[in-house]
């Protein structure tokens, strides 16, 4: 695998976190946890599409079904991760700051950075519990983002 260059906004979200780390130590943000959750399940799928991606030959292979049998369980946690993102409310300002760098960010690792962000993404998914809650998000972000500053 190779390392990807720390992108810009990264890089931002690294200091915000790093200035605002007396706040996080005093109350812990659920939405870290939750950022992890979902990069390690972004991690998954992407691995577990490359690993779906097998020549024609092996279509009808054992290999093949139990292949597409991972995918579909990977892409199902996938799933929770992103719900789970979209409805956990971050509590600190790093928390939000976390938050919304990574609403604007391609919602696979392995879109370029010119793709639809993963909050536009959600908007347009056909998975109605995402879709309701990519509608409310930026409302409740608003009314933390009023309580936390």
């Amino acid at each position: 695998m190779t390392e990807r260059p720390i992108s810009r906004r990264t890089a931002i979200a690294g200091a915000v976190a790093i200035t605002c780390m007396p706040s996080i130590a005093e109350a812990p943000d659920p939405i870290f946890a939750v950022l992890q959750s979902f990069e390690r399940a972004q991690e998954a799928l992407a691995k577990a599409i490359k690993a779906a991606d097998l020549p024609p030959e092996q279509m009808l292979a054992p290999a093949f079904v139990e292949t597409q049998s991972r995918l579909k369980d990977t892409y199902a946690i996938f799933k929770k991760a992103r719900l789970d993102l979209l409805m956990t409310t971050p509590t600190t300002r790093a928390g939000m700051a976390s938050l919304l760098i990574r609403l604007r960010q391609p919602t696979y690792t392995n879109q370029p950075d010119g793709e639809p962000s993963l909050l536009v993404e959600a908007l347009c998914w056909h998975d109605e519990p995402t879709r309701e809650a990519a509608c409310t998000v930026l409302n409740r972000v608003n009314a933390i983002f009023l309580k936390i500053v």
